[in-house]
């Protein structure tokens, strides 16, 4: 049975809906409140002004620390209210220049360069992964934090993702589970799903070049990846903007594949509360056992994005699902123990 959700906004309860939006491949959350202004329009306004760093809980558990962006105050005859919107402080690195002395990095890993690039930002940068070195980066002129980070992120098959203390993470998907598991029939409110193959392809091709260095090996680079579900001739070829190296190529390509195989399949359930069986928040990044028959799905499927939602109709969490592949992550369709999807979401 769900539990009883008490949302808080800095310790205030008057409003009539909260929503808070938390995507893995998203690195600041979002949230949207609508207040009521029992005591008093004027108290209110101050105590949610624009700039306000706002915390949001359930039942002591943190969803988002961030800053309102916006308030939108409204009256009519029946009705008064404020709605605020903002972002978790990570918002601030999405959104703000990068700012180093030289622009210039040499043999350090994509942490040590987010750090430094953002020291004067109130938002920190973490990982829970080992992370490669870069050889050589030069940072562009009026480039965000978060652009600068994201790329080499993404070359390394991981994900910047924000969290509910407001920083930004550079992870890996799938490293933990929720409790429970989703099932037709028993916690599934609603669901729908998207089996869809268009943006897969036969051969993946990744082309690229060294911006120093002389030789095939630094001018001419090129990987390739088979996806044998794919029966028919549908080739791809992808050019590689910034430095790169064969072994850099072959992961292009390869976490191309993974990622078309596993957004290939995609589901959008909604259940009862904030919390799994075990007691746990749902969270973003997480696997979880997904099971119905409807839907044509049986496996464990990747937590892509989470919606906590309270209003007076009660407290709901809307969870957009993917195969763990479209993050680099294993089984999922791909043929693990027990996975019983569509037959078409492999690899052949």
């Amino acid at each position: 049975m769900a539990s009883i959700e008490r949302i808080t906004i800095n310790g205030w309860t008057a409003f009539e809906s909260v929503s808070v939006h938390a995507a893995f491949n998203e690195a600041a959350r979002s949230f949207t409140a609508t207040l009521a202004a029992e005591l008093g329009a004027s108290t209110v306004n101050r105590i949610f002004d624009v700039g306000t760093e706002v915390s949001i809980s359930t039942n002591g558990e943190l969803l988002v620390t961030g800053h309102i962006d916006t308030k939108e105050p409204r009256f009519s005859a029946r009705q008064a209210d404020i709605t605020i919107t903002g972002r978790s402080k990570s918002g601030d690195l999405v959104d703000g220049a990068a700012e180093h002395d030289t622009g210039y990095f040499e043999n350090k890993d994509p942490l040590e360069i987010a750090n430094e690039i953002s020291k004067e930002y109130g938002a920190k940068w973490e990982s829970d992964q080992k992370l490669e070195k870069i050889e050589q980066y030069k940072l562009q002129q009026g480039e965000t934090c978060y652009r600068c980070i994201e790329k080499m992120a993404r070359q390394q098959g991981m994900t910047i993702t924000g969290t509910k203390e407001g920083n930004a993470k550079i992870t890996k998907a799938g490293s933990q589970r929720q409790g429970g598991s989703l099932v037709e029939g028993v916690n599934i409110l609603r669901g729908q799903a998207s089996h869809n193959g268009k943006n897969r392809h036969s051969k993946i091709i990744v082309r690229g070049q060294r911006p120093f260095g002389h030789g095939d090996e630094n001018l001419e680079i090129e990987a390739e990846e088979m996806d044998g579900a794919i029966k028919r001739h549908r080739s791809v070829i992808i050019i590689q903007d910034e430095d790169t190296t064969k072994e850099r190529a072959k992961k292009r390509a390869k976490n191309r594949k993974d990622r078309a195989a596993g957004n290939a399949l995609k589901a959008t359930i909604t259940v009862q509360g904030f919390h799994d069986d075990g007691g746990q928040l749902w969270e973003p990044g997480n696997l979880v056992w997904t099971e119905s028959e409807f839907l044509d799905i049986a496996q464990d499927m990747l937590i892509e994005s989470v919606d906590y939602e309270q209003s007076n109709s009660g407290s709901l969490c809307t969870l957009n699902l993917v195969d763990p592949r479209a993050y680099g992550g294993g089984g999922g369709g791909g043929g693990g123990a027990g996975n019983k999807s569509g037959s078409s979401w492999d690899f052949g």
